[in-house]
């Protein structure tokens, strides 16, 4: 079953907008590298510091490269009406998870299953 959810044109155009102000600001943040310059620093402290900055960088970077992307995905899904539908199940995700998070590709018991096999992984030492 492959079910395609055509949104009514209003909410369409809604949730395009949302999704692409979204993605405006997934990409100003992202080009934001300040923390990533590497300079020498005499005092080990400030070492440490500047590389935990780094580190914080890096992962928020990574964090929004990953939403961006779904956004991308979310918007071609709406162009091509396969917007609201799990990935995993293929049923139609609640309109309520669309409103909280507009890029979502699972509904939300699929998305709970997708968490609880990540915390298993990382239980036993897998990344997931």
């Amino acid at each position: 079953m492959n079910p395609k959810i055509t949104p009514i044109p209003n909410q369409k155009r809604l949730r395009k907008a949302i999704l692409e102000a979204r993605l405006t600001e997934a990409l100003r943040i992202s080009g934001q590298r300040e923390n990533l310059d590497i300079e020498y620093q005499a005092d080990p402290i400030d070492q440490v510091r500047a590389g935990v900055d780094r580190d914080i960088t890096v992962e928020q970077l990574k964090r929004q490269t990953r939403l961006s992307q779904e956004i991308r995905t979310a918007l071609k899904k709406l162009d091509g009406n396969l917007y609201g539908v799990c990935e995993a199940c293929e049923e139609p995700i609640a309109q309520q998870r669309l409103a909280a998070i507009p890029w979502a590709r699972l509904c939300v018991k699929c998305q709970s299953r997708a968490e609880a096999q990540e915390r298993e992984g990382e239980q036993f030492g897998h990344a997931a």
